[in-house]
């Protein structure tokens, strides 16, 4: 446990969201002030009182039960006797089962990195990771395909950052930006120059609030299209469309017939290339379809009474479910199959790249 004693809470806490429902089953009371617990300790000799605020903060008192006082020596740091010491782990150690059976784990420290982090994840179900072993608390997103970073979050003082004396530490997320832009967006209150980074074309933001979430997300978008390049372009004539097995049981269509008329919600022509995804419960693309007549007449109109066309579809290939999952989708930037959509380019390459699979 390397920690300063006074801020043992703040250390235990500071990525944990409450959860009211997990407070009161852990034992925590309700009250108009917070949700309370009363833990004894050390065999009876010692209690904590914890108390959850309403604000999410969580404080705590270490009182000595005999003398019904609070036990100071646990908050002092130069008091490092081997019974203070025992003292002191047993609380840290009640807080973090607290922490790991009653809250919920955040990815970040502030409320605003966490719901831009939700919004990344929501938008572009882009995968995260900590590159770096000495900043723990560090971390990139990455677009799908070329695998570079288009977001560093970090966690450091702001006046290291603004140049000036402020005090207190806040999240920073580091961007990519247009150079031609880049001196018109470090007038803007909560950016400034890059942080570690090429300062002519990279910017860091102070994720306090002092810029709105839509604001940031923009940024980061833009952040994110410079980086991936190519990388995220979409094949012209290849798509997915999704198929739903509750309704329509399209394996056994493909085992009795060769090709299948499918609604034509795209812009395909013949002699485009159809994917074929398969709903839960296998959530994977089975076939690979090629549009051999377009625009094929049909009686039925959609909800705005335009005539709906249909395509015609010749299986090419049958890939094992396991193979082109949602995972591995979401890889190349594909988030939902919830529509018909253009193949990305780097999907494209993987799928071409697939041996002949019965």
């Amino acid at each position: 446990m390397d920690a300063i004693p006074a801020d043992l809470e703040e250390l235990v806490f500071s990525k944990s969201a409450v959860n009211p429902a997990r407070l009161l089953a852990y034992g925590f009371v309700k009250k108009e002030d917070g949700y309370h617990l009363s833990v004894p300790f050390h065999n009876g000799e010692f209690t904590a009182e914890i108390k959850v605020c309403s604000d999410g903060n969580v404080n705590g008192t270490v009182i000595e039960t005999e003398m019904e006082e609070e036990y100071l020596p646990l908050r002092v740091a130069s008091q490092t006797s081997a019974f203070v010491s025992q003292i002191r782990k047993e609380y840290y150690d009640l807080l973090c089962d607290i922490r790991d059976h009653a809250f919920d784990d955040q990815l970040f420290a502030g409320a605003q990195a966490n719901r831009l982090a939700e919004a990344i994840a929501e938008t572009f179900s882009d995968a995260w990771d900590r590159p770096f072993s000495r900043l723990k608390d560090a971390v990139v997103f990455r677009t799908p395909g070329n695998q570079k970073w288009y977001a560093l979050v970090m966690r450091m003082k702001k006046r290291k950052v603004s140049g000036t004396e402020e005090d207190g530490e806040c999240e920073v997320l580091n961007l990519r930006t247009d150079e031609a832009e880049h001196e018109k967006l470090i007038c803007e209150a909560g950016i400034y120059p890059a942080w570690h980074m090429n300062k002519k074309t990279w910017i860091s933001v102070m994720l306090d609030d002092t810029l709105c979430d839509d604001r940031i997300f923009a940024l980061i978008r833009k952040s994110r299209d410079l980086i991936a390049g190519n990388s995220l372009a979409k094949a012209a004539n290849e798509w997915i469309i999704p198929s739903n097995p509750k309704i329509y049981d399209i394996h056994r269509h493909f085992r009795l017939n060769q090709t299948a008329e499918w609604k034509q919600n795209i812009r395909a022509s013949v002699g485009d290339i159809v994917y074929i995804y398969s709903g839960a419960p296998e959530s994977a693309i089975r076939y690979k379809t090629e549009v051999v007549a377009a625009d094929l007449p049909s009686s039925g109109v959609s909800g705005n009474g335009k005539q709906v066309k249909r395509m015609r579809l010749k299986v090419l290939k049958t890939y094992p479910p396991e193979l082109l999952t949602m995972k591995v989708l979401r890889t190349f930037g594909v988030r939902s199959m919830q529509g018909s959509k253009r193949v990305p380019v780097e999907l494209k390459k993987v799928i071409d790249s697939l041996a002949e699979i019965e």
